[in-house]
């Protein structure tokens, strides 16, 4: 190898060198300004918490779900007393859930149903719901949704002209089937943009009624 290629080379390798020292020190600078964050933000958590707790995470965290938990149950209960609801009824809980129940009828033949749904937020949800109810030929006539920590329960009330021939009865039995596998394809996001048929991956099993 004469001197000019040997230098050429010497030259590349020092090249190499500098990117690859420089990408470690960008490297090492983003992960410093994201431990400062997260320390940020824990140090903001702890400040918020009415009680002392142990410097480590783990206790923060623990402490900090079980002060939240403890809000969700305050919240409850002024829901409770200002509507006069049961509590815990408009307030989303950690289970998945779809309900569908009877709630008296309307005027003339008209049969009122109430559902409600509780899971995760997310975009679309209420889009999601409403074509639930229209599968079924029904509108909605009350609506009222809570959302606490990334959790929602709606709860909405719905209507259905009775069929001829009902004579005064609820709702035909295959409605209410339809409306519940709507109602659980919702709360398990199963929309696919061309109805209500797919199974988003890692979605947990929700509890029907």
């Amino acid at each position: 190898m004469d001197a000019f290629s040997a230098k050429r080379y010497g030259c590349r390798d020092s090249a190499l060198t500098s990117s690859s020292s420089a990408a470690s020190k960008s490297h090492k600078e983003s992960e410093r300004r994201r431990r400062h964050r997260i320390n940020a933000h824990l140090s903001t958590l702890r400040s918020l918490l009415p009680k002392r707790v142990k410097p480590d995470k783990a206790s923060l965290l623990a402490e900090a779900v079980d002060h939240l938990r403890q809000l969700r149950k305050h919240a409850a209960e002024k829901v409770a007393g200002k509507t006069g609801a049961e509590p815990w009824c408009l307030i989303p809980g950690e289970l998945d859930e779809a309900t569908v129940s009877c709630c008296g009828g309307g005027d003339g033949k008209k049969k009122m149903m109430r559902l409600s749904v509780c899971c995760n937020d997310r975009p679309g949800l209420n889009r999601d719901l409403s074509q639930a109810i229209r599968s079924v030929r029904a509108r909605a006539v009350r609506a009222e949704m809570v959302t606490v920590g990334g959790r929602t329960k709606s709860v909405v009330t719905v209507e259905m002209e009775a069929e001829a021939g009902d004579n005064g009865g609820g709702w035909e039995e295959e409605d209410v089937r339809i409306l519940k596998r709507a109602l659980t394809a919702v709360v398990l996001n199963r929309n696919s943009g061309s109805g209500l048929g797919h199974v988003a991956r890692g979605n947990k099993r929700a509890r029907v009624s």
